[in-house]
């Protein structure tokens, strides 16, 4: 198993807001201070979660094997009384919604509710284009968290015919970006992500550039692989982010050497302004990855994020560059089957924005780590 070390630097900035603090000298600096890190430590110390680096679960993630009947997912979320907590859920059933703790589930049918208000107010879920992109689910059930074509039970009523193809979307697992946003919430200090200023906006300090995953994210992704292991995905499409690259090696690594893996700018996330969503160079990508395909990325350097300047990329400008991934690349590609590890935010702008799709299942909010599979049909 690959182990990427974050830079102190960027753990610096979950303490940014402090005036009594000048500089992070380690990682632990980190763990006695904040309430996220002290909360995954004394969680681990219950005997029914387990450390991402403890030795047992570094056994799970580097086994050859991907048939393990033991899944867990992590969680970290915030009480009422504004403690964090890391909350685990640990499976033996293939019931895949049991993965996700109650609490995330209710975060992510909030943010259903918020974001797709903020999409209906900016006019982007009525938008008519030439091409009407639908999406149907592909599972018998298909509910919260679990939504999964089985082929045993579903195969049969998937379409085979030229225009539609079956696509495995996922969420990337927990990164630094996530977390230190979410320690500068518990401080209560609010954030303001149109704002250039770092001290109100922790994200376009350049330390955040690419970040990976977190250690807790790691172990999200891993805990997938099982699940991953089953699908039949001909090709694997991935954002060029560091966090979805990580997110797919670990979730779909029984599928590296299998089918072709190839990085596309077209399902990234938001663009301009946060630094947490600018890649690094492609040619030192490339470098770390040279079994992915990065030839669909046209810059070397990351221009499509500095064009945007001090401003973030639009919800109507970033449809407008799904709606083209899907009908002029996704479309065109000869493969039926299809996996695309990519972003929460970008996913609920492409299923609520962009595709037509009645289930509400198939729109909601991704849950970390979560993976979907839906019917995509494209009709002129």
């Amino acid at each position: 198993m690959t182990m990427i070390l974050f830079p102190r630097s960027i753990l610096g900035v979950a303490l940014a807001f402090s005036p009594k603090i000048e500089t992070v000298s380690s990682f632990a600096s980190i763990t006695s201070t904040s309430p996220t890190f002290a909360a995954i430590k004394g969680s681990y110390n219950n005997k029914s979660i387990r450390s991402p680096l403890d030795p047992d679960t570094m056994r799970l993630h580097s086994s050859s094997s991907a048939t393990t009947p033991q899944k867990e997912i992590c969680e970290t979320t915030v009480t009422d009384d504004g403690k964090a907590q890391v909350l685990c859920t640990i499976s033996n059933d293939d019931d895949r919604a049991s993965l996700w703790s109650e609490v995330a589930i209710k975060a992510a049918k909030q943010f259903t509710i918020s974001q797709r208000e903020k999409l209906k107010d900016l006019g982007a879920l009525d938008i008519k284009r030439p091409i009407r992109i639908i999406g149907k689910p592909v599972s018998e059930v298909c509910g919260m968290g679990d939504c999964v074509v089985d082929y045993e039970s579903d195969g049969a009523s998937i379409m085979s015919d030229s225009d539609t193809k079956i696509v495995h979307f996922q969420r990337h697992g927990q990164g630094y970006y996530n977390l230190i946003c979410d320690m500068w919430r518990e401080a209560g200090k609010p954030i303001d992500f149109d704002s250039s200023d770092p001290n109100l906006n922790p994200v376009v300090r350049p330390e955040f550039l690419d970040p990976p995953l977190t250690a807790l994210g790691m172990q999200q992704c891993s805990s997938q692989r099982k699940l991953c292991s089953t699908l039949s995905p001909e090709l694997v499409i991935v954002s060029p982010m560091l966090r979805c690259i990580q997110t797919a090696k670990l979730s779909f690594r029984d599928h590296v050497g299998r089918v072709p893996w190839i990085s596309h700018e077209g399902c990234r996330e938001e663009l301009g302004l946060l630094v947490g969503n600018k890649r690094r160079s492609i040619s030192d990508i490339r470098a770390d990855y040279p079994e992915i395909d990065f030839s669909p990325i046209k810059y070397d350097e990351d221009v499509l994020w500095d064009q945007y300047g001090d401003r973030r990329e639009t919800l109507l400008e970033k449809s407008d560059r799904i709606y083209k991934f899907l009908t002029e690349y996704v479309r065109t590609r000869p493969e039926k089957e299809i996996a695309i590890v990519c972003h929460s935010a970008y996913l609920f702008t492409l299923l609520n924005a962009v595709m037509d799709i009645e289930e509400e299942e198939l729109r909601s909010w991704f849950l970390t780590s979560e993976v979907r599979s839906l019917q995509m049909t494209f009709i002129n």
